[in-house]
């Protein structure tokens, strides 16, 4: 999971802002998503946009051509040649994460932190997913992650909820259990 700073807080908020409706927020995001996928998926582009050595003319032009190429929209644009201007790229992870929070937060969404032993299916995640919609009474969307060390089973956090159903932890309880007598 991304850590989330102050700042990239502060400019997804910003960000957040500038939708008029919960739709044109989810677009934005979209949006900011493919910018930052493109960014991420691009060495060189990590390199221009990352560090200051470039010149922030350079830069500038490298994240227009961009989201000129991926057909952004102008408040895309304008946020990002802000965060260029501003030697802000770099928050653009924790920006997105923040994000998506917040359109979640106002569609009445809640993400479910779902950890497993091994992938899980679509359909072992459309379960689960709807059990945990049917428990916090809200549309859970999922963020699945792996750990083998789980052995087996699996671990959900929603909120403040955590639901531990690992092997891990079953054993780790029955050792207990026995060391007790």
């Amino acid at each position: 999971m991304t850590r989330v700073s102050g700042i990239a807080r502060r400019w997804a908020r910003a960000l957040f802002g500038l939708g008029e409706s919960l739709e044109e927020a989810g677009v934005l995001l979209e949006q900011l998503m493919e910018l930052t996928g493109q960014v991420t998926d691009s060495l060189e582009l990590q390199r221009v946009l990352f560090t200051p050595i470039h010149p922030r003319v350079e830069r500038r032009g490298v994240i227009g051509e961009l989201c000129e190429k991926l057909g952004l929209s102008k408040e895309i644009r304008a946020f990002a040649m802000l965060l260029v201007d501003e030697n802000r790229t770099g928050e653009l992870p924790g920006i997105i994460v923040e994000f998506k929070r917040l359109v979640d937060d106002a569609a009445g969404r809640l993400t479910a932190e779902v950890t497993s032993a091994r992938p899980l299916d679509p359909e072992e995640l459309e379960r689960i997913r709807r059990v945990l919609s049917q428990r916090v009474s809200a549309d859970v969307t999922i963020e699945a992650s792996v750990d083998p060390s789980l052995i087996g089973g699996v671990i959900a956090r929603v909120g403040d909820l955590l639901l531990d159903g690992s092997v891990r932890t079953q054993l780790e309880s029955l050792s207990d259990n026995l060391r007790r007598g």
